[in-house]
C-alpha cells in the first residue's frame, strides 16, 4: 500500500515537471513562431489558456477567486481584438509572477478616465482601475459597449430610479417601440460624463435642466410627430415667471414633473393630475396653498369636484406669469375674464348651482365699465372676493359676508356701509329681484320709445311734406317758399349765442365721453382707452364738461332776471294754445289741413325743447353729482340709491341725445327748408322770409301798424336789405336791437 502511494506521488511529480517544461518551451518558442506566422499573437493567447482555462488555477498557485478566462466570451466582448499581453504586459516571458500588476484601463482609455474623474461616478472608477470600470462594463474579459444595455447596467446601482422609469411615459414609449423616447443617457449624459445634480455643470442641475428637456421638447418636428399635447412647453416655460426668475430656487421642469416617474396629467398618480396640483404648488407656495385649501374652491376639490379651479386654471401651466405682468390671467385687467371662464360656463353653473349673470352685472356696473375701458385700479372680482381664500358670503370669514362687506367696500370707498347696509352688489336691472331699479328702467325705456317715436313720426311727416312741396314748386304747381332775404331780424343776441354754444359743446362732450365709458369696446371709443394710457383723462374731460354745463345753466338762471330774460321766459311758458297748435300742425304735416299754423316767437317745438332741457339738466346734475361723489353718497345713503342714480343717469342721457338728434338737429340741419343749416345760432339773424314762414304769428304782430316798441324790440330789424315785393317795411325797423 505504501509502495502504491509513493508511486502515485512520483508520477504526479514528474507530470508537473513535464508540464512546466512544455510550458517553458512554448513561451520561449512563441516569439519565434510569431515572427514566422501572422497568427503568432493568438498562439500566445493559446499558451496563456493552457493554464487559465483551469478554474482551479487560483488554488494551485495559492490565490483566491477564479483566474480562469472564457476565451470565447472574450472574443465577443469589447476587448475581442486584444490579446492577453495587450493588458497584462508583465506576463510576457517563460514564467510570469503569480501576482501581476493591476491593469489600468486608463492606459488605453485616458480620455474616458479624465471625463469620469470629474463626474458623479468618479468614486467608482478612481484612477481608471479595472475594479471601478468593471462595475459597469462587466469585467475585463466580458467588456460590453452595447448602449442598449445601458439602462440595465444603471439598474445595478439605481434600481429604484430604473423601476420608476419603466412606468413613466418615456419608459412605456420605449417599450412600445419609440426609439426617440428619452433614456438615462439622454438626460444624464454618458456614464463617464454623468455629474451629480448639485454640480452646476450637470445636465440635470437646476440651472440646466430646462435646456436638457428642451433637446426633445423644443423640437417642434419631434413634438408634432409624437403628438405631444403641449408642443411649445419649453418656450412657454422660458417666458414664464419661473423661467425668467433670477431666483436660483425658482421652479424648473423636474420640480413639477417627476423626472424618473413622469406620468401623464390624466394619471391620478401624477403630481400634475388635477387633484394633485395644489399639493404640487404647495412645495414652494405653502402660504397660498393653505389659503386655497380653506377656500370654497379648495373645499370643493377635496370633496372630489374635479371641475373646481386649481392653481393652473388661474395662473396657467407652463406660461405662469405674475399679477404685475399686464398679460397675466391674474393681472388686474384680466381677473374678470379669468373668473368668468367658470362662472359664465353654462355647464358648470347649471351643474353646481352657481348664480347666473354675475359677469353681465359686473360689466354694466361702474367698476365693470371702468375695467372695460382699460382701468387697472378699479375693483375687480378679486378685490371683493379675495384671491386664494375665496369664501361664500354665508361664511363669517368671507370678505363679502354681511359683517365684512362694509369694510371690504371701505378699502376703496372710505365710510361706505357705516350707516347703511351695502346691499346687493351684483345688481340685475332686467329682473324683478330689484323692483326699484327694474321699474325705473322700464319707465325710462317706455318714455324713450314714446318720446323719440313721436319725434321721429313728427319729423318724418315734416320731411315728407316739405320735400313734396319743394317738388311741386319745381313742377310749377305751387308757389315756392320765399328765400329772398329782405330785411334781417335779430333772433338771438350775442350773449344768448354764447350760452347756446357752451351748452351745445358741453352737451356733446358729455355724450361722447359718457358713452365712451359705457361702450369702451366700440370702434369709435376704443382709441380713448389707448390714449389714456392708464390715466382717467376721459373722466376728467367728462367732469369738466359737466361743470361747464352746470355753470352755463346757473348763468342762464341769472340771465332770466334781465328784461330780455323775463320776456324770454314768458314767451317760453307753455299753455293750452300750444296743445292746440301741435294738433293743428300735425294735421297739416299729415296732409289733413291745408294751411300751416302761424306760430308766435316760440312754438310747441321750441317750448318742448327748452323745458326738456331744463328737466334733463336737473336730473343729470343730481345723478351725476351722486356718481361723482360716490363715497359721500355711500356714506349717507344705501347702495341701491347709487344704483338708481346710475340707471337714471344712463337712460336720461340716451333720451337727451336721441331728442337732440331726432328733433333739434333735424329741425336746424336736415330740415329741407333750412338745409344745410339754420345759421341763426352763429349769426343771431333770421331773414324776413324765414321769420314770416316759421313764426307767422310773431311776424304779423311785430309788423302790424299798432305794434308797440317793446314788442318790436324783442325781434328787432338789424339790416333793411333790398326791398321785397309784397313785404311792407316797418317804419321804425332801423332801431338798434337790445343786447
Amino acid at each position: 500500500m505504501r509502495f502504491h502511494t509513493a508511486l502515485l506521488a512520483a508520477c504526479a511529480f514528474f507530470e508537473r515537471r513535464a508540464a512546466y517544461a512544455v510550458f517553458g518551451v512554448l513561451l520561449i518558442s512563441a516569439p519565434l513562431r510569431a515572427a514566422a506566422s501572422p497568427n503568432a499573437t493568438s498562439a500566445g493567447d493559446d499558451v496563456c489558456m493552457m493554464c487559465h482555462k483551469d478554474h482551479s488555477l487560483a488554488r494551485s498557485v495559492g490565490r483566491s477567486g477564479d483566474l480562469s478566462v472564457d476565451l470565447q466570451a472574450l472574443g465577443t466582448s469589447g476587448h475581442g481584438k486584444l490579446h492577453c499581453v495587450g493588458c497584462h504586459r508583465d506576463a510576457n516571458g517563460a514564467k510570469h509572477p503569480v501576482h501581476l500588476a493591476k491593469v489600468k484601463c486608463a492606459d488605453c482609455h485616458q480620455a474616458q478616465a479624465d471625463t469620469l474623474a470629474a463626474g458623479a461616478h468618479r468614486t467608482v472608477g478612481v484612477g481608471g482601475n479595472e475594479a471601478g470600470c468593471h462595475e459597469c462594463h462587466a469585467g475585463p474579459h466580458q467588456v460590453q459597449v452595447d448602449v442598449s444595455r445601458g439602462r440595465a447596467q444603471c439598474g445595478r446601482c439605481h434600481a429604484k430610479e430604473v423601476a420608476d422609469y419603466e412606468t413613466s411615459v418615456h419608459g412605456l414609449a420605449r417599450v412600445a417601440g419609440d426609439a426617440d423616447a428619452a433614456t438615462c443617457k439622454d438626460c444624464h449624459g454618458t456614464a463617464h460624463a454623468t455629474r451629480k445634480q448639485a454640480d452646476s455643470l450637470a445636465t440635470i442641475s437646476h440651472q440646466r435642466i430646462a435646456d436638457t428637456c428642451a433637446r426633445c421638447h423644443a423640437d417642434r418636428k419631434l413634438m408634432t410627430k409624437r403628438k405631444i399635447t403641449i408642443p411649445e412647453a419649453v418656450e412657454l416655460f422660458r417666458n414664464s415667471a419661473h423661467g425668467r426668475s433670477s431666483d436660483p430656487q425658482a421652479a424648473r421642469c423636474n420640480d413639477c414633473h417627476d423626472p424618473h416617474r413622469m406620468k401623464r396629467a390624466t394619471d391620478p398618480a401624477s403630481p400634475i393630475f388635477r387633484a394633485n396640483i395644489p399639493t404640487l404648488c404647495e412645495r414652494c407656495h405653502a402660504k397660498e396653498a393653505a389659503a386655497y385649501r380653506g377656500s370654497v374652491h379648495g373645499q370643493a376639490l377635496r370633496r372630489g369636484v374635479l371641475a373646481a379651479p386649481v392653481c393652473t386654471d388661474c395662473h396657467g401651466e407652463h406660461m405662469i406669469r405674475g399679477p404685475k405682468d399686464l398679460s397675466s390671467p391674474v393681472a388686474a385687467g384680466h381677473v374678470v375674464e379669468t373668473c368668468s371662464r367658470c362662472h359664465e360656463a353654462a355647464g358648470i353653473r347649471e351643474t353646481y348651482g352657481l348664480p347666473a349673470g354675475r359677469l353681465s352685472s359686473y360689466r354694466d356696473s361702474f367698476h365693470g365699465l371702468a375695467a372695460r375701458g382699460g382701468s387697472v385700479v378699479v375693483a375687480n372680482c378679486a378685490s371683493c372676493h379675495g384671491y386664494h381664500d375665496i369664501l361664500p358670503s354665508t361664511d363669517p370669514r368671507s370678505m363679502i359676508s354681511a359683517d365684512n362687506i362694509g369694510r371690504t367696500c371701505g378699502h376703496c370707498h372710505p365710510g361706505a356701509g357705516e350707516k347703511f347696509t351695502i346691499g346687493p352688489v351684483h345688481v340685475a336691472m332686467t329682473t324683478r329681484s330689484q323692483p326699484t331699479l327694474f321699474w325705473a328702467r322700464i319707465i325710462y325705456l317706455l318714455l324713450i320709445a314714446a318720446t323719440i317715436g313721436f319725434m321721429a313720426a313728427h319729423n318724418g311727416a315734416h320731411f315728407v311734406r316739405h320735400v313734396g312741396h319743394s317738388l311741386a314748386a319745381q313742377m310749377g304747381k305751387v308757389p315756392p317758399h320765399a328765400h329772398a332775404a329782405g330785411r334781417w331780424f335779430l333772433r338771438m343776441t350775442a350773449l344768448e349765442r354764447i350760452q347756446h354754444f357752451l351748452l351745445a359743446t358741453s352737451f356733446f362732450t358729455l355724450v361722447f365721453t359718457g358713452f365712451a365709458l359705457k361702450f369702451p369696446e366700440a370702434p369709435v371709443f376704443r382709441w380713448i382707452a389707448q390714449w389714456e394710457g392708464g390715466y382717467a383723462w376721459r373722466a376728467i374731460v367728462h367732469r369738466v364738461a359737466a361743470a361747464i354745463m352746470v355753470a352755463v345753466s346757473l348763468f342762464h338762471i341769472l340771465y332770466l332776471f334781465t328784461a330780455r330774460g323775463r320776456r324770454l321766459l314768458a314767451d317760453l311758458a307753455p299753455g293750452p294754445k300750444d296743445a292746440a297748435e301741435m294738433m293743428q300742425n300735425s294735421l297739416y304735416l299729415f296732409g289733413l289741413r291745408r294751411t300751416p299754423v302761424k306760430f308766435e316767437r316760440f312754438g310747441y317745438i321750441e317750448k318742448a325743447e327748452y323745458w326738456a332741457l331744463i328737466w334733463g339738466t336737473i336730473v343729470m346734475t343730481v345723478t351725476g353729482l351722486a356718481l361723482w361723489f360716490e363715497n359721500s353718497m355711500l356714506h349717507a345713503w344705501p347702495k341701491w340709491t347709487l344704483d338708481l342714480a346710475t340707471i337714471v343717469h344712463y337712460y336720461e342721457a340716451w333720451l337727451a341725445f336721441l331728442a337732440i338728434v331726432v328733433w333739434h338737429l333735424y329741425m336746424n340741419i336736415a330740415n329741407p327748408e333750412v338745409y344745410p343749416m339754420n345759421w341763426t345760432w352763429l349769426t343771431g339773424r333770421i331773414s324776413e322770409a324765414q321769420l314770416q314762414h316759421e313764426h307767422g304769428g310773431e311776424y304779423e304782430r311785430i309788423t302790424a301798424p299798432g305794434a308797440t316798441e317793446a314788442e318790436r324790440a324783442v325781434t328787432p330789424v338789424v339790416d333793411l336789405g333790398p326791398p321785397v315785393a309784397g313785404v311792407s317795411q316797418v317804419p321804425d325797423a332801423t332801431k338798434k336791437p337790445l343786447a
